[in-house]
C-alpha cells in the first residue's frame, strides 16, 4: 500500500466533503468521527459502482447495517460491516483490472 492510501478508506476527510477539526495534513484526532465519514465514502462509492449496471444489493444491505449500528453507537459492529463493503467493492475494481498493480501508478 502506498503512503496515504490507509488514510482515504479510514479517515475519507476530502472525499466526503468533511472537515477535519484540526490542520488537514495533520494525523486525525481521535475526537473525529472517521466511521461517519467512511459511511458516506462507502455509500458514493456503492452509487458509482451502481451506476455502471453492477448489482451491489449485498453490499447496500451491508451498508444500511453499518449505519443502524452507527446510529446505536455499535462502532465496532459499524467497522466490521463498512470494512466488509469497502473490500467487496475493491474485490470488485481488481476483477475489472486483473494483473494490475495496486502499488503502482
Amino acid at each position: 500500500m502506498k503512503r496515504g492510501e490507509g488514510e482515504v478508506t479510514q479517515w475519507p476527510r476530502g472525499l466526503t466533503g468533511y472537515v477535519p477539526k484540526g490542520p488537514p495534513d495533520a494525523t486525525p484526532s481521535p475526537d473525529e468521527d472517521r466511521t461517519e465519514n467512511r459511511l458516506l465514502l462507502a455509500a458514493r462509492l456503492l452509487a458509482v459502482v451502481r451506476s455502471s449496471g453492477e448489482n451491489v444489493d449485498e453490499e447496500v444491505r451491508d451498508l444500511s447495517a453499518a449505519e443502524s449500528a452507527h446510529r446505536r453507537g455499535d462502532v465496532r459492529e459499524a467497522a466490521l460491516r463498512l470494512d466488509r463493503v469497502l473490500a467487496s467493492l475493491d474485490a470488485r475494481r481488481a476483477r475489472a483490472a486483473p494483473g494490475r498493480d495496486t502499488d503502482t501508478p
